[in-house]
């Protein structure tokens, strides 16, 4: 029940903080029931920037806390579990039971309201008592949780919590948990100090020779001499961030990295001794930095099927491939729109002129009683060549299908969300498109926020988004805050690999297409509700995402 749409129990109001958590928790399709299943659980790095800073504070505190009945836990900035200790040993197999394992991902999506995952969430500190947890089975203990900000920049670290059985409660333990927290991030702050220390000496040492285009990333900093940043354009040094996690800890890492404009540089990086997530970036021209050769040129097949999705480029591609420079271009939906005679007529007309190339475009379009008429031109090698564009075979038509499988070549084109690496290059000649006199190159973060967008539109939508981009005063440099708000992406996406940033741009564009609705979006996708909020959750689709 709820009074002036504040969630109760009982008969007792619950706390305004308590309430909100509860409503993100139904929101995210969490069951009163605990869920073991939706806690994922993960490797974590024990030598991570957190738990350098934290392991001196914790061991204070569990000196402090040995022989209580109470758990210190601490989740570090994606709500995971990194560190675990019990004072009670019956605690810890109650807690473990409910899956606060080392690893476990303990977020509001998957738990509900606890000390760890509702501090993430919220950004403050809270305390959870009991009836105030909304899992049915935490009920029974008493959290106090804190979020650890790193003290520059803000940003949540982790959170820090101490929990133990209801009727265990201390009022004390609150200014404990914050005194605690605000040790870890002054530690926190000291050793981003002497991580930048050690960075800045790492990029003097490789930058010994000046010619050498080096780089040098770790946490927010960023080093790079002026011939790295020459090399990188039309990108700049922070795209190199994207390979930081597969640089290993000892040893070399060598790799390619496409970085736009058709540029292919040659990369190898290695670790900074002493940090905990910084490396040495250096950058070798490469044979293939410069465009590919054209291919020999060949005789063109006298029929082509061009096929993907809206906004791919169908047309274009099409006229590209007809062996003449301006083909005829007939609209299949023209016979939509009138008398389907005129329209036959038209085409046999077309079709009839055998040094003509003719670019049907949309034949899925076309209605069934004229397909028969496409058929024949395709059959007859007297007729003038042609090329036809429709949607991607499955979703054809029988008839449609049975039409197109009588070209002699097919065509397919990816969608843009599958072309990501060339979405640099595409991007900057759409901008020269509208300002050929300009050479524009993106920075890094600003690519990474466009990778992160599905492209439901395809290059239609990014030729939108560059015509809103070309009328801001010119730079030569396109940042984030130049994007439109809606395609400035977010640093939680950025990390997703290949296949979770598939499913996020499916949930995306289908919440899309459903305005917005989660049901109708969930039975799009052929997952329930429930799911959906989960995935939604893990894979950092909020309600506040500018597409929904």
């Amino acid at each position: 029940m709820s009074l002036g749409g504040i969630p109760s129990q009982g008969s007792a109001v619950l706390r305004p903080p308590i309430a909100d958590s509860w409503r993100r928790s139904r929101l995210f399709g969490v069951e009163p029931e605990l869920d073991r299943a939706a806690i994922s659980i993960a490797e974590v790095d024990p030598r991570s920037r957190l738990m350098t800073a934290a392991r001196p504070v914790l061991d204070q505190l569990v000196e402090q806390l040995t022989g209580t009945r109470f758990s210190i836990l601490l989740a570090d900035r994606d709500c995971r579990l990194v560190f675990r200790w019990f004072g009670d040993r019956g605690l810890q197999h109650r807690l473990e039971e409910l899956g606060v394992l080392h690893g476990s991902q303990l977020s509001e999506g998957r738990v509900g309201t606890n000390a760890l995952g509702t501090p993430h969430e919220s950004r403050q500190a809270v305390e959870i008592h009991g009836q105030e947890h909304y899992v049915d089975a935490l009920k029974r203990f008493s959290c106090y949780g804190h979020p650890i900000r790193h003290p520059l920049t803000g940003r949540i670290e982790g959170v820090l919590d101490i929990t133990g059985e209801s009727d265990s409660s201390n009022p004390l333990f609150g200014p404990l948990v914050k005194r605690v927290v605000g040790d870890i991030e002054q530690l926190v702050l000291e050793s981003a100090r002497a991580c930048e220390r050690r960075l800045f000496l790492a990029f003097q040492q490789a930058t010994h020779h000046r010619s050498v285009p080096v780089a040098v990333l770790g946490g927010d900093l960023v080093f790079a001499n002026e011939a790295c940043i020459e090399q990188l354009r039309p990108a700049d040094p922070t795209l190199l961030r994207t390979l930081l996690p597969q640089v290993p800890e000892r040893g070399v890492f060598d790799t390619r990295l496409d970085v736009g404009d058709g540029i292919s540089l040659s990369v190898v990086a290695e670790r900074v001794e002493g940090s905990t997530d910084g490396a040495v970036f250096r950058i070798a021209k490469s044979p293939s930095s410069s465009r590919k050769p054209a291919p020999a040129a060949t005789k063109p097949a006298r029929s082509v099927l061009v096929t993907g999705e809206s906004g791919t480029g169908r047309t274009a591609q099409a006229r590209a491939r007809a062996g003449v420079d301006d083909p005829v271009v007939l609209h299949a939906a023209a016979a939509l729109r009138e008398e389907p005679r005129a329209w036959a007529t038209r085409f046999a007309d077309l079709v009839a002129q055998p040094r003509t190339a003719v670019v049907l475009d949309d034949v899925h379009l076309l209605p069934e009683s004229l397909l028969p008429l496409v058929g024949e031109a395709l059959d007859n090698p007297g007729s003038a060549r042609l090329l036809l564009t429709s949607v991607p075979s499955d979703a054809m038509s029988p008839a449609v299908a049975a039409i197109a499988a009588r070209c002699a070549e097919t065509v397919t084109l990816a969608p843009l969300r599958e072309r990501l690496d060339d979405l640099p290059a595409i991007a900057v000649a759409m901008l020269r498109d509208e300002y050929p006199d300009r050479k524009p190159h993106f920075t890094g973060t600003a690519l990474a926020a466009l990778r992160t967008h599905p492209w439901p539109g395809n290059l239609h939508e990014l030729r939108a988004v560059m015509r809103e981009v070309s009328r801001l005063p010119y730079t030569g440099v396109i940042d984030l805050a130049q994007l439109p708000p809606a395609y400035r992406g977010s640093s939680r996406t950025r990390q997703l690999g290949g296949r979770e940033l598939a499913e996020r741009n499916a949930i995306v564009t289908a919440l899309r297409a459903s305005e917005g609705n989660k049901l109708r979006a969930a039975r799009e996708l052929g997952i329930s509700r429930t799911t959906l909020y989960r995935r939604m959750q893990a894979l950092g689709v909020t309600d506040d995402c500018p597409l929904l």
